[in-house]
């Protein structure tokens, strides 16, 4: 769903890399809009879920947000190589991904999203995480978003 063009790519590398960033936002950004799938995340607390959309949208979806898309050009190969950020290592790290998105369309349940959703952070962890260290900090903004959220469940 969210992440299927990422995997196309056998040899992936910079571009995927940006797409995939741009594809975590619009992941995130559909856990806040549908609340049908995800309300359980606001059942404690109603009102933090239009500070999480107002957050997104100013913070992750425009404003720091996009620090990473910029940044990632200038990532040098070096750390793109030791960050398993390219070629095969990124390859899978991407094909995890897509595995855990493809389930989506056959979850029944709440308690099936909540355990889908922890597996999807988990998988995008491992690359976002990677993309983070290997760029110095900058988009650490999307990955506390992201934790954040993650902890609601």
């Amino acid at each position: 769903m969210w992440f299927n063009e990422i995997a196309v790519s056998e040899n992936p590398g910079e571009e995927e890399l940006i797409l995939f960033v741009r594809n975590v936002r619009s992941f995130l950004g559909h856990v806040l809009e549908d609340n049908n799938s995800f309300g359980f995340l606001w059942e404690d607390d109603p009102k933090l879920h239009e500070l999480a959309l107002t957050t997104f949208r100013h913070d992750i979806a425009e404003g720091a947000g996009l620090i990473l898309d910029e940044v990632i050009p200038q990532i040098p190969n070096t750390q793109l190589i030791a960050h398993g950020l390219s070629g095969r290592p990124l390859n899978f790290k991407f094909r995890v991904i897509v595995s855990i998105d493809s389930k989506w369309e056959r979850l029944t349940g709440q308690l099936s999203i909540r355990e889908w959703f922890k597996k999807m952070v988990d998988a995008i962890d491992a690359v976002l995480d990677s993309i983070i260290n290997a760029a110095g900090g900058a988009g650490g903004i999307i990955k506390e978003f992201k934790d954040s959220l993650s902890a609601l469940a």
